[in-house]
């Protein structure tokens, strides 16, 4: 360790700080402050001390998770102590939030709490007792908050909604930081906590993310509010559940038609429509006539329509029609028609979003650099080539779900030497619960798929018994060595000897445990 860092040392100051960039603020804090008087210096500077975000990161897939017990220690009793007047942004994860916030911060303007995982330490650190909820009422004017799923809480200022399983937080809150705050990302459960928000408590705002999930529940015990909304000018809402095409007119557009004076909206929505699907004319006529200074709008629209007793089906041509005098020509437009429904989407480019679900065949090709996390559906199959298509518009995908109990029909061509390679260098996530066995074989056998090691793959123990013959199927260069991880439903003994001893390097969990990030 000396020696490197004589060697260190010797490097020039605009060396250092390049290589010094390429790690976290948090990395080099820990390992330079205190180490000598030159990287000390280098380390207090304010490219490692203004935006800190105290959060280690899994070299498998870049998740964060909280310090490690001796990292926070040194943080909480020697850096952030001596830094605590430079940090403007600060990141917190976790246990660490209590221990850091003791420190004195008297330039903090932004703070996000991230993956809460306790209900009692959000209510005390607002409570009237504790000295956070003073630097809320002088200061922050951003504040992020997010809590742990395996808590399925919210951030909710309505002390008297009747939402079990929820976080609640009551006036001292809204009260300290209404006057203040002028950017907000939060996550709510429905359009009764949406309501409470935009009731005119925070009527400073300039900034709002929302994340909802379920835009079609509102407990009418407190009337919607209708006044305007002229202060916000930028609006993004994410909605994870679907909602029905009333709810969409009747609480959401009413919602979006009080931001008369907003500059930017992003929506991100999922509707089940009765007879027409969302699509320009709808934009235009229900929520961009209401904002006339609006200048950019980007949007990721899913409509569903279940078939009844139809006879016409709208047409990709007719969709695409409503969008031409759209400022933004660069408008993509697609419709699936399977056997039950009609899946539409419409969404603004470039597309922005860490998510794309649903791909079919039809899928128009192009490059996704901002997404992460793909699901491919179809009443169709999936044919090899249909797979390169994705790993070369989804260059940084970590995690794949397929949903498709179609056989291929092209199984004799695995191996053929006019397919490239296909390459899924990021992925981490692998879910093939819901699909046909070949699509198991393919990624498990095909020498044309490069996966990645340390992966994590959930599928059903019957597919995987028939696709390695019974456990008996050992080819040299198969990707069952590259698993780090097998969810699978094991219903005896007999069953878990087969798996371990098939795969006796790879940790085995049940189903019920395999997560994809929302």
């Amino acid at each position: 360790m000396k020696d490197f860092l004589i060697q260190l040392d010797d490097l020039p100051d605009e060396i250092l700080m390049y290589i010094f960039k390429k790690l976290y603020n948090y990395e080099v804090l820990y390992s330079l402050m205190g180490v000598n008087q030159r990287l000390n210096r280098i380390a207090h500077d304010r490219i490692f001390t203004h935006h800190l975000c105290l959060s280690e990161y899994c070299r498998i897939d870049d998740s964060p998770c909280p310090l490690s017990g001796p990292i926070l220690d040194r943080f909480c009793s020697k850096i952030l102590p001596e830094i605590g007047h430079q940090i403007k942004t600060l990141y917190l994860k976790g246990t660490s939030i209590e221990r850091v916030l003791t420190t004195n911060y008297p330039n903090l303007n932004n703070l996000g709490l991230c993956d809460i995982d306790d209900d009692k330490l959000v209510m005390s650190l607002f409570s009237d007792t504790n000295s956070v909820i003073h630097l809320f009422n002088n200061q922050i004017s951003s504040l992020v908050i997010s809590f742990n799923e395996k808590i399925n809480s919210c951030l909710k200022f309505n002390p008297y909604s009747p939402v079990r399983g929820t976080l609640f937080l009551g006036m001292t809150l809204e009260t300290a930081i209404s006057s203040t705050l002028l950017e907000l990302h939060i996550n709510v459960s429905d359009m009764t906590d949406f309501n409470h928000i935009l009731d005119g408590r925070f009527d400073q705002l300039r900034i709002l993310y929302i994340n909802i999930d379920s835009i079609g529940i509102y407990y009418p015990y407190k009337e919607l509010n209708k006044n305007l909304l002229p202060n916000l000018r930028i609006f993004s809402l994410y909605g994870f559940c679907v909602t029905c095409i009333q709810h969409f007119n009747e609480l959401l557009v009413p919602f979006l038609c009080r931001m008369i004076n907003l500059d930017e909206l992003d929506l991100n929505i999922n509707v089940l429509c009765y007879e027409k699907v969302i699509d320009g004319d709808i934009l235009k006529k229900d929520i961009m006539i209401h904002m006339a200074r609006l200048y950019k709008f980007t949007f990721n629209i899913r409509s569903t329509i279940k078939h009844r007793n139809q006879t016409n089906f709208s047409l990709n041509e007719s969709i695409a029609k409503t969008f031409n005098n759209f400022s933004n020509d660069q408008i993509i437009t697609g419709i699936d028609h399977f056997e039950r429904y009609s899946k539409c989407r419409i969404y603004s480019c470039p597309y922005q979003w860490r998510m794309y679900d649903d791909i079919t065949n039809n899928f128009r090709d192009g490059l996704f650099t901002n997404v992460t996390q793909v699901s491919l559906y179809d009443e169709h199959p999936f044919e090899d080539e249909f797979f390169l298509r994705i790993s070369k518009s989804f260059p940084f995908m970590k995690q794949l779900k397929i949903y498709n109990r179609e056989a291929q029909k092209n199984k004799s061509d695995h191996d053929n030497q006019m397919l490239s390679t296909i390459k899924y260098p990021n992925l981490t996530r692998l879910d093939l619960l819901h699909t046909h066995d070949d699509y198991i074989e393919l990624f498990l056998f095909n020498m044309k798929i490069s996966l990645p090691n340390n992966l994590h793959l959930r599928g059903h123990y019957q597919s995987l018994k028939r696709v390695t013959q019974d456990f008996t199927r050992y080819i040299t260069g198969n990707n069952c060595t590259k698993l780090a991880a097998l969810y699978i439903l094991i219903v005896n003994q007999t069953d878990e000897y087969h798996i371990k001893k098939y795969f006796p390097d790879t940790c085995i969990h049940n189903t019920a445990d395999f997560l994809l990030s929302k």
